[in-house]
Parts: structure tokens; C-alpha cells; sequence
């Protein structure tokens, strides 16, 4: 039977300990298909060297970061916690968030995206693996965003923002209903890792982006760390198992 709180949110992964069921893992198929087939026209456009004409293009100098405490102190957060590797995919995603906000006429809260790309993937890091009993890596991380913006002084509604948009993050997609912050997060990680809607970024843009966040092998070292997530039943070991994400991964259009 399936779960009556939306897939992916920390409500839903703690009511069926962060896996899919039979049900929901069809339905997962069918929309990772779908985001798989509007992939094609880029792809398309790719081999034949033809450009987007609709891609964005945006200086990378105009990206603000928050600077507020909690802000800051995220980032020196993931910064310690992490691999140069994981940091950079951290920054980047925000970055890419960003541009396909502009992209897409959204408003997010800019202090909630950037905590919730800082935080969204400490669940793979030596430090924080354990923090939650969770097999899901993406609601351990959410659960832990969760706890440490309340110590921080947030208000719930705002914790539980930042904690369901890391929780989304694995979903084939997210949609509008959760938030933008939730939406650009899913956005900027799937166009980091697997280069979905990297079509949609000015090249120039995209070259800037990995100027100022080099990808650190992420090719190399990053299928390693998620593979290591894949518990049954989770969605990470769906997305191995059932969409061979490593391969996507590899197939990404950057060359680390």
C-alpha cells in the first residue's frame, strides 16, 4: 500500500524507513523515464554541435551567497565534513540551483537553498554517516538539517523546508507543490551528477561554474560514495539497481 504522505519527504521516509514500496517503485520507474525521454533533444542537439537557443546565460559574479550566520556557518560546516570533491559538487549545485531559478522564473529563499545544497549530502561523509538510524542517506542528511537549523534558531516550518527539500532530492522529480527551494535543489544535484538540463545553461556559463568549483574527479570518486548508500529498498539502490545510475554518471557531458 502507498504511503499517504508525499514519496521522498522526511514524513514519508520515516513512516516506511526511507524504502520504496513495490508500488511506489513502479511509479518512480515511470516518471524517471519520462525525465530520461526529454532528455533527448539535448542529446540530440549535442551530437550535432547545435546550440539552445533558449539556454541562460548568467555571470557567475552575480550568483550572491548568503552571508548570514547560519549561512556561513553551513558552509565551514561542509567544508570540514567533506572532500574537496563533495564540497564542490555542494557549491556547484548551489550555483546551478541559482541559474535554473533565474531560468525558470522562481523565487526561492536564497538562506534555504544555500543551507540545503550545503547540507544535503553529509550523510556521505565519514562524520555524519551514522547520525540518524536511516538507511536513506538523502533522509538521514534531511533529518539532520532538520535538528541542526532548530539548534540554530529556526522555526520549525523553515527546518522542516530545508529538511524535506534534502529528503526530495533522490526523487526522479520534484514538484512545484514542494517548494521551489525543494525543486532547484533536485535541479541543481541532477544537472551536477548526471548533466540533466545541462542544455539549458549557456555554455559560457557552464564553463565559468567549473572554473570557480572544479568537479575534483567527481566521475571518479562520486559513484564509489552513492553506490555505497545503496541499501535495499532505498531509492539510492533503486536508482543503481533500476536506472543504472552509475552509468549516467559516466555518460554526463563534463570530462571528470
Amino acid at each position: 500500500m502507498a504511503s499517504a504522505t508525499p514519496l521522498g519527504t522526511v514524513a514519508w521516509a520515516r513512516a516506511g524507513h526511507g524504502r520504496l514500496t513495490a508500488g511506489e517503485q513502479v511509479r518512480e520507474a515511470a516518471t524517471a523515464a519520462g525525465v530520461l525521454l526529454g532528455t533527448v533533444p539535448e542529446r540530440l542537439r549535442r551530437l550535432l554541435g547545435l546550440p539552445n537557443p533558449a539556454a541562460v546565460e548568467v555571470a557567475v559574479e552575480e550568483l550572491a551567497i548568503p552571508d548570514s550566520a547560519v549561512a556561513t556557518e553551513a558552509e565551514e560546516l561542509c567544508r570540514e565534513s567533506s572532500s574537496p570533491m563533495l564540497f564542490n559538487h555542494c557549491l556547484r549545485t548551489f550555483a546551478w540551483a541559482s541559474i535554473l531559478g533565474r531560468r525558470d522564473r522562481l523565487r526561492p529563499d536564497p538562506e534555504l537553498l544555500y543551507v540545503a545544497a550545503m547540507l544535503h549530502d553529509l550523510a556521505l561523509t565519514d562524520r555524519f554517516r551514522d547520525y540518524a538510524p536511516m538507511p536513506c542517506f538523502g533522509a538521514r542528511a534531511g533529518i539532520l538539517a532538520f535538528d541542526w537549523t532548530r539548534e540554530r534558531g529556526w522555526e520549525e516550518d523553515r527546518s522542516a523546508t530545508v529538511a524535506d527539500a534534502i529528503s526530495l532530492h533522490l526523487n526522479a522529480r520534484v514538484r512545484a507543490e514542494r517548494g521551489p527551494e525543494a525543486q532547484l535543489l533536485q535541479a541543481g544535484a541532477g544537472l551536477d551528477v548526471i548533466g540533466l538540463r545541462h542544455g539549458d545553461i549557456h555554455p559560457a556559463t557552464v564553463r565559468a561554474v567549473l572554473d570557480r568549483y572544479p568537479r575534483e574527479h567527481l566521475k571518479r570518486d562520486g559513484v564509489g560514495l552513492f553506490e555505497a548508500e545503496s541499501h535495499p529498498g532505498t531509492r539510492a539502490h533503486f536508482l543503481n539497481r533500476r536506472l543504472m545510475f552509475g552509468t549516467l554518471v559516466r555518460l554526463a557531458p563534463f570530462s571528470e
